[in-house]
């Protein structure tokens, strides 16, 4: 009988895609062929991902500002203005200077961490094809050796270092184009890595370059600073005109980068408001509707012979007719009957944020990305709109307790803990899951316990033989126990947070094994360890899984349990942003 295998083969295949919600990027498919009196359209430049954005629009002034609109803008400052000539969309270097960021562009690093892909675009005119270093067109570096990336000139070839967990501090091996691909021309540079290590480099919208530069960019230092026409700390100068620079936190199709260039020197942007109506009704209106509307409204009671869970039933409207006119906010009966606190009836009316938000989404096209509103997920909003991480389950902590320091603490736990209680039928729904004084307290005794019941100085040795105070030594075993321990990288402000027991236990005589065993029982309480953590702020649209939080989410979901060590080395490897890999992955856990 094969059904089984057939539904186990279809389940693994959306197991996989939901698990990574990798963003792809998408691109803007071509205009029909206009009529021949008619103009063509412009051509919109590539918006999605955008982080940093220099059109050199200014004429005159020391400042090169960030267009992107994207967070804090990482404006570049001319330290000789004397060496350049400005003009209305374009920069010419006639002479040695250096134009950086007056600070480290630190928001950068944090993006680029996450996203774990990276596109750099110029449009740029090389004085000559003699500058060799390579010559710095874009850098974000700290000196000669030490960068994250660099985009450079090396005589006739365009020259790419991109600073991975398996490239050197220098970024070393680079990818460039091939000899006498560069000449003194105006030119469309694009550089462009995705998650699992392949880039691309295009001259002029054509593949010219393609090479693995594996490896994630979690060691990426956020103290250096952004920087055009030399490196940070001089020596390394780049003459001829900048038209354009981008940078993009993930990687561009061969087609965006077509557009892209095909766009020309505008940075004219293609709109993402679709994208940005899809999330108001998702996450703002869908709520609005699931608590005020659907009692009375859904596909079950359809008062009026109105559905509003649905889409279709919804836009079509009810015994009266439409309710919804998108765009028309007076042609629309859903308002007026809101508007008035007519609706909901026998209920509070919406508040006027509510009504705000109802009114902005008619008036904006009433888009309605969802085929179906689920007031299981809804219902909550109030709540759950604010809960980004998920505390461990019982049955879960004990399992991460067990997997992580070999130490069995199932019975104290369950006297313990309370008891989880159950919502939507499920006893793990996120929303729910809060942390009160009697957790807090309870995860403070059990990891009290379970660093008595854990071997010290053999558990250690799993990740350092050297048993020394230094700070070298502390931070590396520091490093590599909390990865194992709280299911990732730590970051450099949580390392010295630990370093700071070790130091406090060495000045007042204590040993080594007693400065590791707080350190451990530290992590047993750290939110990273109760709780699964996900970072989710990214640009407002897709935004992917880090690579740990792939592992987690895999053994969560399949094991119930923290990720084994298979699962840490392949998301050490970066082979959990590959499809395949994540597949094969759950397979064998399936096993």
């Amino acid at each position: 009988m094969r059904t089984p295998t057939l539904f186990l083969s279809l389940g693994l295949s959306l197991l996989v895609g939901a698990l990574m919600c990798i963003d792809q990027g998408t691109s803007i498919p071509a205009s029909a062929q206009a009529p021949a009196a008619a103009p063509d359209p412009p051509i919109l430049r590539v918006r999605q991902g955008l982080q940093v954005l220099y059109d050199f629009s200014a004429t005159s002034g020391p400042l090169v500002k960030d267009r992107s609109g994207v967070g804090k803008p990482v404006d570049l400052r001319i330290k000789n203005l004397k060496a350049v000539r400005r003009s209305a969309g374009s920069l010419e270097v006639r002479a040695q200077t250096l134009i950086q960021s007056d600070r480290s562009a630190a928001g950068l690093t944090t993006v680029m961490r996450r996203s774990g892909a990276i596109t750099l675009e110029a449009w740029i005119r090389p004085a000559n094809t003699k500058q060799e270093g390579p010559a710095r067109i874009l850098t974000y570096s700290k000196d000669s050796s030490n960068r994250n990336f660099t985009l450079g000139q090396e005589g006739t070839q365009v020259d790419v270092r991109l600073r991975t967990t398996k490239t050197s501090k220098n970024a070393l091996p680079s990818l460039a184009s091939p000899a006498r691909s560069l000449l003194a021309k105006l030119t469309h540079v694009v550089y462009t890595r995705d998650r699992g290590g392949k880039a691309t480099m295009f001259l002029n919208g054509k593949v010219v370059s393609e090479q693995k530069i594996g490896g994630e960019l979690t060691n990426w230092d956020d103290t250096f600073r952004l920087a055009l026409a030399d490196e940070v700390s001089g020596a390394r100068p780049w003459l001829g005109t900048y038209h354009l620079v981008a940078i993009y936190a993930r990687d561009l199709s061969a087609a965006e980068v077509k557009q892209n260039f095909r766009a020309g020197l505008t940075t004219k942007v293609a709109s993402d408001r679709p994208a940005q109506t899809a999330r108001l009704f998702e996450l703002q209106v869908a709520p609005l509707l699931a608590h005020h509307c659907l009692e009375c409204h859904d596909s079950a009671t359809r008062k009026g012979r109105l559905d509003l869970s649905r889409k279709m039933t919804a836009l079509a409207g009810g015994e009266s007719g439409k309710v919804i006119v998108a765009g028309k906010l007076a042609s629309s009966p859903l308002w007026k009957l809101v508007q008035s606190d007519a609706m909901p009836k026998d209920r509070d009316p919406l508040s006027g944020e509510e009504k705000k938000l109802l009114k902005q989404w008619i008036e904006s096209g009433a888009t309605w990305s969802l085929e179906r509103i689920d007031p299981a997920i809804y219902v909550h909003r109030q709540d759950s709109q604010h809960y980004w991480i998920r505390r461990l389950t019982l049955d879960e902590y004990i399992e991460t307790v067990r997997s992580a320091v070999g130490v069995d603490i199932a019975s104290e736990a369950r006297r313990l803990l309370p008891k989880e209680k159950r919502a939507d039928g499920f006893t793990n729904t996120a929303y729910n899951l809060n942390v009160d004084l009697k957790h807090i307290d309870s995860y403070a005794q059990l990891a009290e316990r379970i660093v008595k019941q854990v071997d010290v100085l053999p558990f250690v040795k799993r990740f350092s033989r050297r048993q020394k105070f230094t700070d070298k030594d502390m931070e590396d075993v520091i490093s590599k126990m909390g990865k194992w321990i709280l299911r990732g990288p730590l970051e450099e402000h949580e390392i010295i947070a630990y370093r700071g027991i070790s130091t406090t236990v060495a000045g007042g005589s204590g040993t080594f094994e007693e400065a590791m065993a707080g350190i451990i029982e530290a992590m047993l309480q750290s939110p990273r360890f109760i709780y699964r953590i996900e970072n989710q702020r990214g640009d407002g649209g897709a935004w992917p899984a880090g690579p740990y939080e792939l592992a987690s989410r895999l053994s969560y979901i399949i094991w119930g349990a923290p990720p084994d060590k298979e699962l840490m080395r392949a998301a050490d490897a970066g082979e959990l942003a590959n499809r395949d890999r994540v597949t094969a992955q759950v397979q064998r856990m399936l096993k």
